[in-house]
């Protein structure tokens, strides 16, 4: 009998489980194995908590989520089918429907709400725990949390209520975590309190999530300032106002489509919305690729990849020196491809595309762009980098024309399509392309220097660029802009800082003079802690034991603990522990991008890195049984031949492996009380 323990239900936990099924499903020996599943919360959804307000959306169309392999996956072990999200709500609404005339469409390429994906998520770990064989018992416990992994008598112990669970094989896909606070934040927190005997309406709220948490104390006559103009911002705005029975409405036949107004319910504060650049998100655009369409790489490719470490000193590459120009070739590619089709027609595109795959080198193919596209028209990676034009830094009024005309763009670019639509064409190439990114980045496969930059600099613009809010996001801002309940002009380099002396928090804008107080500030970023970092008192224990160790590229941690190439958790020691292994925003830095949920047709990386990791503990499960059944066989010889020795009849009554021989009967069990008073409760 073999005890496997998976710490962790949310997507990367039910990923290693469908992985565990389909591997214990396709066991022709059907060993003996018992799954414990630990989880403080229900099984599937994770963050996608299903108890989550219906304006708080995915940013991901319902056809391009999944949480099941598909034939296009590979070296992730045996299939196992499921249906994606969009079928999921499809066969939903059908069965929902069935023998009424009331009908739902659903929109393959609509944004749906948080809440109902976390109950795809859900009724996603009931699908898989009926396909478990019967050689495979399921025991669940999620009503607290893991708060210890230790290893003791050849077993990993896994402390859970006050009770320790042994276990052969371990998976920690904990997922996203609680942060301690930096020292700065600690000071910051203290002059706030002091300063609330002055004004009581004074909140700092560091940690955005729960949103109705962050948000459940503003009222109406607040001012809250909100730091970052990303997806959590927009999670923000929509439950000040949304959340608090505000209306958007179309803004009727005269007004351009797809714009709206904003209807107050009075019990909205006044939002003043700032970051770095001063730029929110850009829109996602309508999806014309389907399910499946992905724009294929031809410059930033995995064999261009693989030539590149082989020429390089170490294997590390220079981001910016050699995969910006490549991945800047492909977005050009797909650019012209569009601009042509639209201003010209597919012929001309074809025979642009042609010669651009012909030329051999950067500036022969930017002579070629030249030749057929207008600079003024031209893609420009320093606008893409930088779009705000001098003159509309000229004042804060300047700034938010520009502003409002920038972001209105930006929704008639979203409203034409990934695919017809130029600019938006380019900038999905980031999105589609991910993989070779992640396998440019994964495990240290840059510089320092150049790691750093592409966290410091090139991931912000990615995520601006091509992991955006949907596309009436954008049209909701400008409306609520024009309604007076958020203001964001604030400009580039817009801060905020605590007035002590009035006990109030001031935004101060790009010019000179401009601020506005505030009594509430928000930091409006989703916080991903690396193990120094992790409030949880299991990752506390992990790191005092040296079971994992922060992941190091040279001097620069850019957070997750260390694992290998198969997932497997590398001690303080340096040794990979082959028994333990570790998935999702725990591994945060020693690869890229984790938290992206699978997509179908894509060969997921989620599914592979999942797959690759329950193989390894397949292939021991079976190399023990044929050293067990090797021992066993030896012994019957020397028992048909006479009496043993002692020592050998010591190693049979062990067994060679250390493990309990596996039962004539396998229970499918919830609980097993005998073991523990905590085994009762499920």
């Amino acid at each position: 009998m073999y005890k496997i323990a998976i710490i962790g239900l949310g997507p990367r936990g039910i990923s290693v489980f469908d992985r565990i099924i389909a591997y214990a499903r396709n066991d022709a020996t059907a060993t003996p194995l018992e799954l414990y599943l630990f989880d403080s919360k229900e099984f599937g959804p994770g963050c996608h908590t299903t108890d989550q307000a219906d304006h708080l959306l995915v940013n991901t169309v319902a056809c391009q989520m999944t949480q099941f392999s598909d034939d296009t996956v590979r070296a992730a072990g045996p299939l196992l089918y499921g249906p994606s999200f969009a079928d999921w709500l499809i066969s939903k609404n059908s069965a929902l429907g069935k023998g009424t005339d009331a009908t739902i469409h659903i929109d393959r390429n609509g944004y749906y709400s948080r809440a109902l994906f976390g109950d795809y998520l859900r009724w996603g770990f009931e699908y898989l725990k009926k396909m478990a064989p019967p050689h495979l018992t399921i025991y669940l416990h999620n009503y607290a949390g893991v708060d210890d992994l230790h290893w003791e008598n050849n077993r990993w112990q896994v402390s859970y209520d006050g009770c320790n669970f042994p276990a052969d094989f371990v998976y920690l896909t904990t997922g996203h975590a609680r942060k301690v606070l930096t020292e700065g934040e600690r000071k910051l927190t203290r002059q706030v309190e002091c300063a609330r005997v002055r004004n009581p309406r004074l909140q700092l709220v560091l940690e955005p999530y729960p949103i109705r948490n962050a948000t459940s104390s503003v009222m109406a006559g607040d001012t809250i300032a909100i730091e970052g103009m990303g997806l959590t911002s927009f999670d923000l705005i929509a439950q000040l106002t949304q959340g608090r029975g505000g209306k958007f409405e179309a803004a009727g036949k005269l007004q351009p489509a797809g714009s709206l107004r904003y209807r107050v319910s009075g019990q909205e504060p006044k939002i003043l919305l700032y970051s770095r650049s001063g730029l929110p998100l850009t829109a996602r655009a309508v999806n014309q690729k389907g399910v499946f369409g992905q724009y294929k790489p031809k410059f930033l490719t995995f064999a261009k990849l693989d030539e590149l470490r082989a020429r390089a000193d170490g294997g590390q590459l220079d981001f910016e020196q050699q995969i910006i120009p490549l991945l800047w070739a492909d977005m050009q590619f797909a650019y012209c491809f569009a601009w042509l089709q639209q201003k010209r027609d597919k012929i001309a595109a074809l025979m642009f595309s042609n010669e651009f795959l012909a030329a051999d080198s950067a500036q022969a193919r930017q002579h070629l762009v030249d030749r057929h596209i207008d600079k003024r028209e031209q893609l420009s990676w320093a606008r893409l980098v930088d779009p705000v034009p001098p003159l509309a830094l000229k004042s804060r009024r300047q700034f938010d024309d520009w502003l409002r005309g920038h972001m209105w763009r930006d929704v008639e670019h979203a409203l034409e399509g990934n695919l017809d639509n130029p600019v938006k064409s380019a900038c999905d190439v980031l999105r589609d392309v991910r993989d070779v990114v992640r396998a440019a980045i994964d495990f240290g496969g840059l510089f320092e220097h150049s790691h750093r930059w592409v966290l410091g600099e090139f991931l912000p613009i990615m995520n601006r660029l091509a992991v955006g809010p949907p596309k009436e996001r954008i049209a909701q801002l400008l409306a609520l802009i024009d309604a007076g309940v958020v203001r964001a002009d604030f400009g580039p380099g817009a801060r905020c800082e605590l007035d002590e002396a009035n006990a109030t928090f001031v935004v101060r804008g790009h010019w000179a003079g401009d601020s506005e107080r505030a009594n509430v500030l928000v930091r409006g970023r989703a916080s991903l802690p690396g193990p120094l970092e992790d409030k949880s008192p299991l990752m506390r224990q992990l790191v005092e034991r040296g079971i994992v160790r922060p992941f190091m590229n040279g001097q620069f941690h850019p957070g997750g603990i260390t694992v290998d190439r198969n997932m497997n958790v590398v001690a303080r020691d340096g040794t990979a522990q082959t028994t333990l292994w570790a998935l999702g925003t725990l591994v945060e830095g020693c690869k890229f991008y984790t938290f992206v949920l699978p997509r179908p047709g894509a060969n997921s990386t989620t599914m592979v890195d999942a797959g690759r990791a329950v193989g390894r503990m397949m292939d021991a499960i079976a190399e023990r049984g044929q050293s067990q059944q090797a021992a066993q066989e030896e012994l019957q010889g020397v028992a048909a031949a006479g009496p043993a020795p002692a020592a050998v009849r010591s190693i049979g009554a062990a067994g060679v492996t250390g493990l309990e021989a596996a039962p004539a009967r396998v229970r499918r069990l919830d609980a097993d009380s005998a073991n523990c008073p905590a085994f009762g409760r499920t």
